[in-house]
């Protein structure tokens, strides 16, 4: 497993038109950070091999049995691999599979023309379908497993949201006039100078 620093070193090396925050919150809810991990779609338990030859023996079980699986840091889809001319081994290194996903994730994104919608993209190819909740995985979306979640409305707001809009000057209030005091008179030079010079 990466450590965070590890992970966002490899991301701003190997998939540099994505805010790194956005490529830890994508590996951590697809991998957990993990390099060999596999996920076969319809199953909500992943494949954790222990060292490079266990993983592909694990893909090549799931080719022989004909499941639709993902694979690596991103959890790169199999039917990605002859659109990228990768291989599975390729695509166990984690520079490697953060490349193949920049590519998928900005055209999902361009194409998406919202974040929301291009994770929802990443996750199934459809720009909805990321925002459904899944029985399997108690009853949340993609969407929400990266982290968005709706707001609860409250009646009195968070203390600490209140400080970040007021730290951020959006709570300035405009009935109030600014007033922008200057010097009467300007010092230059050394301050003791000019006490010197005006006592004389």
């Amino acid at each position: 497993m990466l450590s965070t620093s590890a992970l966002l070193s490899l991301a701003v090396q190997c998939a540099v038109s994505v805010h790194p925050d956005t490529v830890s919150a994508i590996a951590q809810t697809e991998s957990g950070f993990r390099p060999l991990a596999i996920g076969v779609v319809g199953q909500s338990k992943g494949i954790y091999p222990a060292n490079i030859n266990d993983a592909l023996a694990h893909v090549a079980r799931l080719k022989a049995e004909g499941k639709n699986y993902s694979i690596g840091l991103m959890q790169i889809n199999k039917s990605n691999f002859s659109r990228f001319n990768v291989t599975e081994e390729q695509l166990f290194n984690p520079c490697e599979n953060l490349k193949v996903f920049e590519k998928i994730f900005s055209n999902c994104f361009i194409g998406g023309g919202t974040l929301i919608r291009a994770l929802s993209c990443y996750y199934s190819g459809d720009y909805e379908r990321g925002s459904i909740k899944e029985s399997k995985f108690n009853n949340t979306s993609y969407i929400e497993r990266i982290g968005y979640h709706s707001k609860v409305k409250y009646l009195v707001p968070s203390i600490k949201e209140d400080i970040s809009k007021t730290d951020s000057g959006s709570n300035i209030n405009p009935r109030h006039k600014i007033v922008i005091i200057y010097p009467s008179r300007l010092i230059r030079g050394d301050l003791q100078d000019n006490l010197i010079q005006e006592s004389q």
